[in-house]
């Protein structure tokens, strides 16, 4: 089993909430830990691959999302997208999550980057 840093970043930085770490044994098998638990993973899962999906043209809710207006208004708004993303997020095989992961990127706005690494090397003090 190796070591995985998991990390949600926005432009600000890293945070203590930003990152995680998880024992795997792959890339793989920690995206089927993220699938087969996001409520815990919720926030990063909404700060990232979220806005991908609302604007991907194949995937996501064009139409709902184009008579939004692109501004998700109210809770009320922002409740209808979630209901409709979180079924779509659950039926992804692990490996199309790591394909999405691999497609979130800072924006300098809203958008965080989601990323998965494999901690090669860990370090000792003495």
């Amino acid at each position: 089993m190796a070591l995985f840093l998991v990390t949600c970043v926005v432009d600000e930085g890293v945070y203590e909430s930003s990152f995680r770490v998880i024992q795997a044994s792959s890339r793989e098998s920690v995206a089927t830990y993220i699938l087969n638990h996001y409520a815990s993973w919720e926030d990063f899962i909404l700060s990232s691959i979220f806005y991908l999906w609302l604007e991907d043209q194949a995937e996501g809710p064009t139409e709902l999302w184009e008579k939004m207006k692109h501004v998700i208004g109210n809770e009320e708004e922002r409740n209808q997208l979630r209901q409709a993303f979180k079924p779509w997020f659950l039926n992804l095989s692990p490996q199309t999550l790591l394909k999405w992961i691999d497609r979130t990127s800072v924006d300098g706005d809203s958008r965080a980057q989601l990323a998965i690494y494999a901690i090669k090397e860990i370090e000792q003090d003495g």
